[in-house]
């Protein structure tokens, strides 16, 4: 199956909505000015030796064992307006409520460093995490560097959208483990294709597709990434994580729940991602 096509336009094309819904994702291209993307690499760049940074367990990015650990800051939206207004980008917020039919509400922010020798991430779906009702949520993943096999590109199964959450294990047993859980047994009607995403695109995937990474294998490039995660307008509940939600102009919103229980696969789900 062909990746989704990308498009150099803010406005989604009708092929690239099709792509979307068909199997699962999309790629669009500028959402990010050159200006933009410098701005977003320079922080993060300065905000991984700040000395307090935002890493998961609060762990000062000098101390992550990138062989074991998602070298990652959670939620930077929540301690920097900057980070905020690039999460709140209107373009990407266009694209997003295209995709929805509906307003998006951002629920989360990362930003992946990913440097040389990084381990990859398992199969997963998002909505795992999140726990969105009654739909689902919505990737905005924007690489810094080229995304390609080398250093780690993502993989998807493509319409694997469709399907209900498989409930996945870890190594150790550990929901909490970095997020990296492995969906087993793997669905058989679905086969992971890698998608090279190159900086200055932005890549939709929705909350069910199933995806992970390889390994960074590059000697010297890294594959640092943007990420927000979105749910729409007439979102019922997303689990705690992942509130407060705010809404296209940074404000939060009441009537979004916290999700009780842990979904389908018990009390795993609605951890961190």
């Amino acid at each position: 199956m062909t990746p989704g096509p990308s498009s150099s336009l803010t406005n989604l094309t009708k092929d690239q909505v099709n792509a979307f819904h068909e199997v699962g994702y999309c790629i669009v291209d500028n959402l990010y000015s050159r200006e933009e993307l410098d701005a977003i690499e320079a922080f993060f760049e300065e905000f991984k030796s700040c000395g307090e940074c935002v890493f998961d367990a609060g762990t000062r990015y000098e101390e992550l064992d990138k062989t074991k650990q998602q070298v990652r800051a959670m939620h930077p939206h929540r301690h920097s307006a900057q980070a905020k207004d690039w999460a709140l980008n209107p373009k990407v917020l266009d694209v997003l409520e295209t995709l929805f039919a509906k307003p998006p509400l951002l629920a989360q922010t990362m930003y992946y460093f990913k440097p040389p020798g990084s381990k990859g991430q398992g199969m997963h779906q998002d909505n795992f995490y999140l726990v969105v009702k009654p739909a689902t949520c919505i990737a905005a993943w924007t690489p810094l560097d080229d995304a390609e096999l080398e250093n780690g590109c993502l993989y998807v199964a493509p319409g694997s959208h469709r399907c209900d959450i498989f409930c996945p294990e870890t190594g150790t047993g550990a929901w909490m483990e970095y997020g990296d859980t492995h969906i087993r047994p793997f669905p058989r009607d679905f086969k992971p294709v890698p998608v090279p995403v190159r900086r200055g695109q932005t890549m939709f995937f929705g909350g069910q597709l199933i995806h992970g990474s390889g390994p960074n294998r590059h000697p010297t490039r890294s594959r640092r990434t943007f990420i927000g995660h979105y749910i729409d307008e007439a979102s019922d509940q997303v689990a705690r994580f992942y509130h407060p939600v705010l809404n296209r102009r940074g404000e939060p919103v009441s009537h979004v729940a916290v999700a009780q229980g842990g979904g389908p696969c018990g009390d795993g789900a609605g951890a961190l991602h």
